[in-house]
């Protein structure tokens, strides 16, 4: 990938990055850091950055991009855009839990908020390395969502550097099929993100995630208008509904599976993408690229 995944509120609190260098310093091997970005707002890891469907939203019903939106609490006049998140379908408890987090988080003024906490003014807990919490009562607030909807909260992460080791690490086979490439962080319970490129006739460049139901992970995605994209049901070549998503300057797909959630942000659009993938995405390259994602293997 020629870039990396970034916070989707903009710029990352110092404090948070500080939190996040003393993570990685403090693994086994020291990995390069690797910051996670999708372009025009960004999938956010909290620390930066299957099988078929049964009985899910994907299975009995379209959703729908817009039903998925969050509020944005670093949105600005200059910076806006609709923000979905990345957990799962709108009745989850993973999705409703982020949704009511970022609701709190828009209420606050997280630039203050980090400031005092670097000056020491506020104290960070700890065993919430992994989210935007700066002061007790905010860690107090997110236990106390996390706790509602039966969530538990993200304890440690591990850099993985190719497909085949995070497989390993998961002790899955590969389900990217003619993947190049693939890098970025695995969490204790499964979940993952990761940069990717696979060729298929074309270069594919895309961001991965999958978040293990059960958790609760504060990521987002800057969308821009919702309103602008073709939406879709597509059955993969493993046999997986996915919903598919075709936008100007990106592409997301989701699927809703029995133990996890899974979204990709493809870095190209209907007009292409300056940095990624300059050639316009059509409605069967996101589905050839779809096909490309074994999602059993992802469950």
């Amino acid at each position: 990938m020629k870039e990396s995944w970034d916070n989707i509120f903009g710029e990352v609190p110092a404090s948070f990055e500080a939190r996040v260098s003393q993570t990685l310093a403090s693994l086994e091997e020291t990995p390069k850091v690797v910051r996670f970005r999708f372009p025009a707002g960004s999938l956010i890891a909290a620390v930066l950055a299957v099988a078929v469907l049964a009985g899910t939203a994907l299975a009995t019903g379209f959703f729908g991009m817009k039903n998925l939106t969050v509020a944005d609490p670093y949105a600005t006049p200059e910076a806006s855009g609709d923000v979905i998140a990345l957990q799962g379908v709108p009745e989850s408890p993973e999705f409703r839990a982020n949704a009511e987090w970022m609701d709190y988080l828009a209420g606050l003024d997280l630039v203050k908020a980090a400031a005092d906490a670097d000056a020491g003014i506020t104290q960070i807990p700890e065993g919430y390395d992994f989210y935007r919490v700066f002061s007790q009562e905010m860690a107090d607030k997110l236990q106390e969502i996390a706790s509602r909807y039966a969530l538990k909260l993200h304890t440690g992460l591990t850099a993985f550097y190719s497909q085949q080791e995070l497989c390993t690490r998961l002790n899955t086979q590969p389900f990217i099929t003619n993947c190049s490439s693939f890098s970025g962080y695995v969490y204790e319970d499964g979940s993952f993100q990761g940069d990717g490129v696979s060729t298929a006739g074309r270069s594919y460049e895309y961001q991965l995630g999958r978040y293990v139901k059960g958790t609760f992970s504060e990521v987002t995605l800057n969308v821009g208008n919702a309103g602008e994209y073709e939406e879709w049901t597509y059955t993969t070549a493993s046999g997986v509904n996915a919903q598919l998503f075709l936008g100007p300057e990106r592409c997301v797909l989701l699927a809703d599976l029995s133990d996890s959630f899974v979204a990709v942000n493809l870095l190209g659009g209907t007009d292409g993408n300056s940095i990624f993938m300059p050639d316009p995405v059509t409605r069967e390259d996101l589905e050839a690229f779809a096909d490309l994602i074994d999602f059993t293997g992802l469950n």
